[in-house]
């Protein structure tokens, strides 16, 4: 390249590293013009990195450019290691207000990608600084769906990297946590089967000892979104099977009027058929409820009239 080019690129991205420098930004007076340019220079910067690492000249441009430079090293390698993710974190980790927020998640969405945001906030959910911030005001743009899928990713990279008591949070935990454990279940990523695993194994230990402590898991299970229930359902027969003897179990409790209060599962009348027409909307399920039903009843009469 020409020298006077060379220096213009140079400039560029000494542009953008000041950026990354400013404490402040952004702040209230931050306009969603100055927003859009910010991610828009990140962007710039992410492809002309990607084009110098394709032509093999990415170690000498990081070279020139740190000896143009008087920021550390440090800060300039966390600058370029994902600019779009550093801009997102400087606009998260900022004092402006939250309606700044929700315009650089928009802003975001429509430079880059759902799939680019919800990396970036999976990232830096794993982050002390940012996740605070991330869990009270991120729903401000991301939906429901969104919101779980992340969280999960990040419990099952914990899970992964870390010694873990998953049956300590499974006989501890709240409605938001065993919806979130759910969803964990559901990920087919090869690089979570661990994380998968130790989750569906504590969660098995638990339907199968069918102990009188475990009684609010049993209904917070059952209150699970639709959707994530059947999937769970589907995808862990195992599973699925201790869920339909409960279920079994609290029906002979109703049917005999006998009480549940020293029972290990409690639901009544219509918790119940509203758990079992939840079930049987799947076909498949379905099948596979009354079998086991058969097997462990006999009165499939009973258990018809429901549906």
């Amino acid at each position: 390249m020409e020298t006077a080019v060379v220096q213009q690129f140079l400039n560029f991205f000494q542009d953008y590293i000041d950026l990354c420098q400013l404490d402040n930004w952004p702040d209230n007076d931050t306009t969603e013009a100055e927003l859009r340019n910010a991610l828009l220079i990140s962007q710039h910067v992410e492809r002309s990195l990607d084009r110098l690492q394709k032509r093999n000249v990415i170690n000498e441009f990081l070279s020139v450019l740190n000896s143009h430079n008087e920021t550390s090293n440090s800060l300039i390698k966390n600058c370029l290691t994902d600019p779009p993710k550093y801009i997102i974190k400087k606009i998260i980790d900022s004092n402006t207000k939250i309606n700044q927020l929700d315009i650089g998640f928009r802003l975001f969405l429509e430079i880059f990608s759902e799939d680019k945001l919800e990396n970036c906030l999976t990232e830096l959910m794993l982050e002390a600084a940012s996740k605070e911030t991330l869990l009270r005001n991120v729903n401000n743009k991301v939906g429901k769906d969104q919101i779980l899928k992340f969280k999960s990713q990040v419990l099952l990279l914990e899970l992964n990297t870390c010694q873990f008591d998953i049956q300590s949070l499974l006989n501890n935990c709240n409605q938001d946590i065993v919806e979130l454990l759910v969803v964990c279940l559901l990920n087919n990523e090869p690089k979570y089967s661990k994380a998968v695993k130790l989750i569906a194994d504590g969660i098995l230990n638990i339907v199968i000892s069918k102990d009188i402590t475990s009684k609010n898991f049993w209904r917070m299970l059952f209150k699970v979104d639709s959707i994530y229930f059947i999937e769970m359902c589907v995808d862990n027969s195992d599973i699925f099977t201790y869920i339909v003897e409960a279920l079994v179990d609290c029906g002979k409790l109703l049917r005999e009027g006998m009480s549940s209060e020293s029972f290990y599962i409690e639901l009544n009348y219509s918790e119940l058929v509203g758990v079992v027409q939840k079930i049987c909307s799947n076909e498949c399920l379905k099948s596979q409820f009354f079998d086991i039903v058969q097997n462990y009843d006999h009165d499939l009469q009973y258990w018809r009239k429901i549906l």
